[in-house]
């Protein structure tokens, strides 16, 4: 059913990626991803799940366990204690939240009606017809780019760049930019092809690359410093906004 979904975890904290760094935003994990990224930091949104968790009031990690899956109505009960703290946006993040299109298609308006705060979409970026369902209703779009030597999800050029496509011609959003996860096994290549690719939809380089070396998980490593300096001069030749971003929260211990 459209009105209902399955989530992993509703919490208060800090945004640690991208240029919202630092701002308070409310964070609604959904369940169920298409995709097995080798640095997943969060396998247990990767698939459907009996029940999620709630904080019971934001900023304390206490939580509540409610089953799965949740009505509108009772995920606005649920985080409406939630906004007691003032929050810059609501995150939206997963798992893969466009696999929830026709949920969002309803909830997303009556989140700006209810709570009147802006949208934020954390998304792998190969939906791009989900995209299309739900943009009037966004705010933001942080997009991940998923380049086949690291990332291990498959060939996805010619759906980030529809994706991009949709992204662009939308005239409400405030903010869209691409976060590229960058490990010691990332090619160079597939940098340079990945930059070359959002040059030719954002050609007035409008939008924001980051570059985020991978937190290490699953012995998984980041590239070293020169490494990672060569690695943005080169890019710095192609597209002028490329910036060098870690996931600032994993380094104050914040989930």
């Amino acid at each position: 059913m459209n009105n209902e979904c399955y989530l992993s975890e509703v919490f208060s904290a800090i945004q640690g990626e991208g240029p919202l760094i630092g701002v308070r935003q409310l964070f609604i994990r959904f369940s169920i991803c298409d995709l097995r990224c080798t640095w997943c930091d969060t396998p247990d949104s990767l698939t459907k799940n009996e029940s999620c968790t709630i904080e019971k009031e934001s900023g304390i990690r206490e939580f509540l366990e409610v089953k799965n899956p949740l009505s509108i109505s009772n995920l606005l009960f649920y985080i409406e204690p939630l906004f007691k703290t003032k929050h810059h946006s609501i995150s939206l993040t997963g798992g893969e939240p466009l696999i929830h299109h026709n949920f969002l298609k309803e909830l997303l308006p009556i989140l700006k009606k209810d709570f009147s705060i802006p949208i934020y979409l954390e998304t792998g970026g190969h939906r791009p017809h989900e995209l299309n369902n739900i943009i009037e209703s966004l705010d933001y779009i942080s997009m991940d780019f998923k380049l086949p030597s690291s990332a291990n999800t498959g060939i996805l050029w010619d759906r980030h760049r529809e994706f991009l496509e949709v992204s662009k011609k939308a005239k409400n959003l405030k903010g869209i930019w691409v976060k590229i996860v960058i490990t010691k096994q990332t090619l160079g290549e597939e940098l340079t092809k990945s930059i070359n690719l959002i040059k030719s939809v954002f050609k007035n380089h409008e939008l924001e690359v980051f570059l985020q070396p991978v937190t290490e998980i699953n012995n998984i490593k980041p590239p070293e410093e020169l490494e990672l300096l060569n690695i943005q001069k080169n890019l710095l030749n192609i597209y002028p906004k490329i910036r060098v971003v870690p996931q600032t929260h994993k380094l104050i211990g914040q989930k």
